[in-house]
């Protein structure tokens, strides 16, 4: 899983509270409360501490903190051992530590996802 070390820009850090839409074109990481959509054609890795109540659009995903809502056109998701989710993931490859936690429902796709994502953004 070296995709998920990608190297990313913290979106929005420790102690912060956020809501509306983040459009984002690099890696970018969660490290506090946001509320809404999110969209990267890159990594979102939402940190340990962080969480996210609303809808993810990106390829790459890392959850090791709390999503509350939906993920979209993603090709590669991964939960860590503290991970909780709560919502529905649409995705080609879903890789769930042990410890980690899923309420909701899974779609995996055999075309890749992002590609669709991409195309919705424009």
């Amino acid at each position: 899983m070296a995709w998920a070390e990608a190297r990313t820009r913290v979106a929005v850090g420790r102690n912060v509270n956020v809501s509306g839409k983040l459009i984002f074109h690099e890696p970018i990481r969660i490290e506090g409360r946001f509320r809404g959509e999110v969209r990267s054609p890159e990594l979102v890795v939402i940190g340990e501490e962080g969480m996210i109540e609303g809808k993810v659009f990106a390829p790459r995903i890392l959850i090791m903190g709390e999503l509350r809502g939906d993920v979209f056109g993603c090709d590669r998701l991964a939960l860590g051992p503290r991970a909780k989710v709560f919502g529905n993931i649409e995705t080609r490859t879903l890789t769930v530590a042990e410890g980690a936690y899923l309420e909701g429902n899974v779609r995996t796709m055999r075309d890749s996802a992002a590609t669709t994502v991409a195309s919705n953004d424009r």
